[in-house]
């Protein structure tokens, strides 16, 4: 009797899950989470209060044959800002990266699909077609998994691969939620927060060997991360022994 009753209990939450992922991964579905998302993002923006740095030798090069890398724990400021960049970025192949796909396509941006683990050289070609098309390439450098502030080979391959420059890309709030149970530490700007992005120099010349260069990479990026926290008044995260 008991096992009768299990093997029901058992068929009725399979079907449960099925009908759930049949709703959850429908069109329908996540075009409407992401037309909540889209719409949230852009009433949040309006209460912060941003300023924006640009590096000298930046606004002498042409912005759309560049690399920007930026970290994923500081990405929540730079996406919506710069949507009308004709950028473009990864996301991750699942339901989660099908609804990020979504949001990011609607602030204007070139979408490719793939990750370090799903698909992850895929992604790069496409990406580097993407580019050769016109787009400048955006990368969440220690994404998707980290370590963090350990900037992956991708963006440096891309870089040498094209000739193209990789411009450190930051962010900072003077208040802000840490959000210490993810991987990244994710900073969420408070409402009516002041905040500073800052675009830096163009870096042009990296060593051959591969760890040195990735070193040299995460040094610059983790300096331009405590300058920007410092100029919000933010005492910067000790991230060199992160």
């Amino acid at each position: 009797m008991k096992t009768r009753v299990s093997q029901k209990l058992f068929a009725v939450r399979s079907w449960l899950k099925q009908v759930r992922r049949k709703i959850t991964y429908s069109d329908t579905c996540i075009h409407f989470l992401a037309s909540l998302a889209v719409f949230l993002i852009l009433l949040y923006f309006q209460t912060l209060k941003i300023r924006t740095y640009f590096h000298p030798e930046f606004l002498k090069i042409d912005r759309s044959r560049a690399f920007y890398g930026f970290w994923h724990g500081r990405q929540f400021l730079l996406v919506p800002y710069f949507g009308k960049w004709n950028g473009s970025l990864m996301t991750d192949i699942s339901w989660a990266g099908n609804i990020q796909t979504e949001i990011l396509s609607r602030f204007g941006y070139t979408v490719v699909r793939g990750s370090g683990k799903r698909k992850g050289v895929q992604a790069l070609l496409n990406m580097k077609k993407a580019m050769e098309a016109g787009c400048a390439g955006a990368i969440a450098m220690d994404g998707p998994r980290g370590p963090i502030y350990k900037a992956k080979p991708g963006i440096l391959f891309l870089a040498r691969k094209m000739g193209y420059p990789i411009v450190p890309l930051t962010a900072s709030s003077d208040r802000a939620w840490i959000l210490k149970n993810t991987w990244c530490h994710y900073l969420l700007p408070k409402p009516f927060s002041r905040c500073y992005i800052a675009m830096g120099e163009p870096l042009w010349k990296f060593t051959e060997d591969g760890n040195s260069a990735s070193e040299d990479l995460d040094r610059i990026m983790i300096e331009w991360t405590e300058r920007a926290d410092r100029k919000v008044g933010r005492n910067p995260e000790n991230v060199r022994s992160t």
